[in-house]
């Protein structure tokens, strides 16, 4: 079946978990943007002493369109943000504040953050998440992709995300993902790019 026939697949894109410079972390994940992602995904590796909220603060301040998605640590790690910063970031968000947990995290989410989108974590898949659904909508899948190796193979990993269902896919940021989105159609390739050139 043309991929034409079968139903889009967001993109999201994890952001660099360990970023040395966080000024070249906005600009890419800025640049992703304009490229076409659909959500922008920070999860910062522990060692990187990031926190995921502020990270989701800066991000909400330099884009306009993609949905924020934290992935926050499990229980007994550090504690849980106060809703008055999760209130907060989704104002300055305009509503496109989400967050992912573990199944069992998700009635604390609802109470620090009402009415913000949730992402839970499938037991067994550490790398798909479903979509809590909406009032009016169901669940959707997320399922993290390697980053494709060319444009044939991104094309064939949408049309088996499609087929299988999926909602979106959760690309590791990087040079190759970004000439994909920004041309996608562009038979040569320009993995030289440089991401914080936007």
């Amino acid at each position: 079946m043309p991929v034409t026939d079968q139903h889009a697949v967001a993109v999201g894109v994890l952001l660099d978990r360990a970023p040395e410079e966080l000024g070249g972390w906005l600009a890419d994940a800025g640049a992703f943007e304009a490229a076409g992602a659909a959500a922008l995904w920070v999860d910062p590796a522990p060692e990187a002493g990031l926190d995921p909220l502020a990270l989701l603060a800066a991000l909400a301040a330099v884009t306009s369109r993609a949905l924020l998605v934290a992935d926050l640590p499990a229980a007994g790690g550090p504690p849980a943000a106060p809703a008055r910063t999760l209130a907060t970031l989704a104002r300055l968000s305009h509503g496109r504040l989400a967050l992912a947990a573990e199944p069992g995290r998700l009635a604390e989410l609802a109470e620090l953050a009402p009415g913000c989108a949730a992402f839970r974590r499938l037991p067994g898949t550490p790398a798909t998440f479903e979509r809590l659904p909406g009032d009016d909508d169901a669940p959707q899948r997320w399922a993290q992709v390697p980053t494709p190796e060319s444009r044939a193979a991104w094309r064939a990993a949408l049309a088996d995300a499609a087929a299988g269902g999926a909602a979106g896919l959760l690309v590791p940021a990087g040079p190759r993902l970004l000439d994909i989105l920004r041309h996608p159609d562009d038979p040569g390739g320009r993995q030289d790019l440089q991401l914080a050139q936007g």
